[in-house]
């Protein structure tokens, strides 16, 4: 069963951009427990690197979208939202988390942390609304190297391959490195850079706060593009680790890392080509069972957009894994496409790991064991993102003679 949280596709005069970002840091307090792995023993004790929430706002005609992107390792609120519209007037917001493993427990384990960056979040969002200025947007692609598919099967059972330090071919997996660019009269403000692959270089014994992989680009890329901040939004990353995942030198391959995608990203932005067309989102609620307990329901908000034809992408709360982000791309027939996993929008449950149906069948880490939805939950919200981005770009007509009658 389907509920229709709003769905938003004001007709506009034109297609003019307003935009504005903004960053706060939500590092929590030291001694706070950490997520990512169980097999951590031990709270935090230090920060490594700050953990920090960027906003970007982008607002045209009547329709805005604030993507909050955090360096946590998940993040569940409608509270930010609820007051980002109430406060700001903005349409819909996103908490897309990078999923690094060096981070806090968040929503699994309420604190008072989590309410002050609750109200970071807000703030941050009021802030990027105070201070936003017309804008266009530019978007190119390049590849990058930095991770696997976790999942070998053979003979059509999974097995769990969580490092691959000898780069070792595995299928399958999603190179593509997206690039939004948000301009301000010819000078770069924002760059959001989506890419998949699990911020998990450093392992269980590291006991610092970090940002991991993600968070080394983001320096790297600022660092090259003075005046702008770039935001990260983790992909299809459900089944692909790092190469060099969970590595005795952790900082120094989280730099490594960081670095190379950091250059592949500055070097697509030499190709960019800029985006055109009316921006509108539409958000819902798909319900689906628990796979384990089928008399269960699991309420998914996910959240849909698209500028024109030009740029589209779909929202979900949950870790899919990476051949949903392939399919989407070839569905969705639009000019460039993405996936954002790991973001919460619309209200409803975090989905956890969302495997394909061959993925169940053969197995495996989030496939047969520790995934909570049902089977076929992701090709669902697929299947639904495409439908919703063909409604939003005027894509389907009513066919003749239907209710005429």
């Amino acid at each position: 069963m389907r509920f229709a949280i709003f769905a938003l596709a004001l007709p506009l005069a034109a297609a003019d951009f307003r935009a504005g970002v903004a960053r706060v840091d939500i590092t929590p307090p030291v001694g706070h427990e950490m997520g990512g792995y169980s097999a951590r023993k031990g709270n935090a004790t230090g920060t490594h690197d700050p953990l920090y929430a960027t906003v970007l706002i982008l607002e045209s005609g009547g329709n805005s979208v604030a993507l909050v992107t955090a360096d946590l390792r998940s993040f569940v609120s409608t509270r930010v939202g609820d007051a980002a519209r109430q406060k700001f007037g903005v349409r819909t917001t996103i908490i897309s988390s990078s999923h690094t493993h060096s981070g806090p427990l968040t929503w699994e384990k309420r604190s008072a942390w989590y309410s002050e960056a609750e109200d970071k979040m807000i703030d941050a969002i009021g802030k990027a609304h105070a201070a936003m200025f017309p804008a266009a947007v530019e978007f190119a692609t390049g590849r990058a190297y930095l991770g696997f598919n976790r999942r070998k099967v053979v003979d059509g059972q999974a097995s769990m391959w969580w490092r691959n330090a000898e780069k070792l071919p595995s299928h399958p997996q999603d190179p593509t490195v997206n690039v939004v660019l948000i301009k301000d009269s010819g000078k770069t403000r924002a760059v959001l850079v989506n890419y998949a692959c699990h911020p998990s270089l450093l392992g269980p014994d590291n006991l610092q706060y970090s940002a991991d992989y993600p968070g080394a680009m983001k320096r790297y890329v600022e660092a090259q593009i003075p005046g702008a901040m770039c935001l990260f939004v983790q992909g299809g990353a459900g089944d692909i680790n790092p190469y060099r995942d969970k590595d005795p030198d952790g900082f120094q391959a989280v730099e490594e890392a960081g670095q190379t995608l950091g250059k592949a990203v500055v070097t697509a932005m030499s190709r960019a080509k800029p985006v055109a067309g009316e921006l509108r989102t539409t958000s819902e609620i798909l319900e689906v069972k628990n796979r384990w307990k089928p008399q269960e329901k699991i309420p998914i908000g996910w959240t849909a957009g698209a500028i024109g034809s030009a740029l589209c992408f779909a929202a979900f709360p949950g870790e899919p894994f990476v051949d949903h982000q392939i399919t989407f791309r070839e569905k969705a027939e639009c000019g460039n496409s993405m996936i954002f996993g790991y973001s919460y929008s619309a209200g409803g449950a975090w989905a956890g790991y969302i495997p394909t149906i061959l993925a169940s069948v053969e197995g495996g880490y989030g496939a047969d064991y520790n995934t909570t939805v049902e089977v076929g939950t992701g090709e669902r919200l697929v299947d639904r993102a495409v439908v919703k981005l063909f409604e939003l770009r005027g894509l389907l007509k009513e066919l003749p003679g239907l209710g005429n009658d």
